[in-house]
C-alpha cells in the first residue's frame, strides 16, 4: 500500500476508536469491515469525512444497496438481458418472495440511515452500525449465500 494511502488508513482507524467511544456502539472496526470493507472504501475515496459517523454509515448502506440492485435484477429482470433473464428463471414465487422479503430488508435499512442523517442524533447512529452488522451477519449474507449458490449451479450447469 501506497504511503499516503497508508497514513490515510492509520488516521482512520484512530479516528474510529475516538468515535466508537464518543457514539458508544459495540461493533469493532474488524467486524465491520469485514462485512462491509470499510477501510476498502476509505483508501478508493481518499479522505476522511469530519463527520465519520455519515461515512460509516454510508458505506453501509452502499454495501447493501449493491446487493439489492442485484436482488432486483432477479425479481424484475431487464428484458434487454439475457443475463438477467436467464437468472430470473432459477427461482420459483416462493424464492422471489423470500428475495423481496430481503430486498424490504435492504430498503428498511437505507431509509433509516437517511432518516438518521437528517435527524443527527448520535445513539441512533450508533444503534444503525451494530443493528446493520447484526443484520448482514445473521440475516442477509447467510440469505445471499443461498441465492448466489443456486444462480451459481446453474451457471455451472450450462
Amino acid at each position: 500500500m501506497e504511503k499516503g494511502k497508508e497514513k490515510l488508513i492509520k488516521e482512520f482507524e484512530n479516528r474510529f476508536e475516538e468515535f466508537k467511544k464518543d457514539y458508544g456502539f459495540k461493533s469493532t472496526l474488524e467486524e465491520l469491515d469485514e462485512a462491509f470493507h470499510i477501510r476498502d472504501s476509505v483508501k478508493k475515496d481518499g479522505f476522511l469525512s469530519t463527520r465519520l459517523a455519515r461515512q460509516v454509515c454510508y458505506r453501509i448502506v452502499e454495501n447493501f444497496m449493491g446487493w439489492n440492485d442485484y436482488l432486483h435484477s432477479l425479481i424484475m429482470p431487464n428484458p434487454q438481458n439475457m443475463l438477467n433473464i436467464s437468472e430470473s428463471k432459477v427461482f420459483n414465487g416462493d424464492e422471489k418472495k423470500g428475495i423481496t422479503e430481503l430486498m424490504k430488508t435492504a430498503m428498511r435499512i437505507s431509509s433509516k440511515n437517511g432518516l438518521n442523517g437528517l435527524k443527527k442524533e448520535k445513539d441512533e447512529e450508533a444503534k444503525f452500525i451494530d443493528e446493520s452488522l447484526k443484520i448482514w451477519n445473521k440475516l442477509f449474507k447467510p440469505k445471499l449465500i443461498e441465492v448466489m449458490t443456486k444462480i451459481n449451479n446453474e451457471w455451472s450447469k450450462k
